[in-house]
């Protein structure tokens, strides 16, 4: 498993979905532990719908940053697990990354989720279902911790 550099713009997201992990396995088991591989005959170019919303979702919600996967830099394991070879990542203006290598600055939360859209291979349709899905998991969690076995 290769790793990311604390330097790099893609290293808050790792951390908040590891973070999510730790607490709720269920929820991250699509997203290879670290993310970021250096791919093997164990990988295959493909993307993974369900971990691109965790992404998305844990990116956004914790670090206010969203990986772009890239086409042809996305893997899935054996597991069903995705890993990315590279992504660049999404932010708003204020960012401290933002004008950083690799980061696309959006205008706003619409453009930001415009350019996510744009950077996933299947349609934004089923992603955005994902997104819907563990957006509402985790505000019912927030909302109510006791009461959900999502508890954030």
């Amino acid at each position: 498993m290769a790793h990311v550099a604390m330097t790099s713009p893609l290293a808050p997201v790792v951390a908040a979905v590891e973070g999510l992990r730790r607490r709720h396995p269920a929820l991250t088991g699509s997203v290879f532990p670290g993310l970021v591989i250096t791919p093997t005959a164990d990988w295959t170019r493909a993307m993974n719908q369900q971990a691109a919303a965790v992404l998305v979702v844990a990116g956004w919600t914790r670090a206010r940053r969203v990986p772009l996967l890239i086409p042809g830099e996305t893997f899935v394991n054996r597991a069903g697990q995705l890993g990315v070879r590279r992504a660049d990542v999404a932010v708003l203006a204020g960012d401290p990354a933002a004008g950083a290598p690799g980061v696309i600055v959006a205008a706003d939360r619409d453009e930001l989720l415009a350019l996510v859209a744009r950077h996933t291979e299947a349609p934004g349709a089923r992603l955005a279902r994902h997104v819907r899905h563990l957006t509402a998991l985790l505000a019912t969690a927030a909302q109510s911790p006791a009461k959900n076995p999502v508890g954030v």
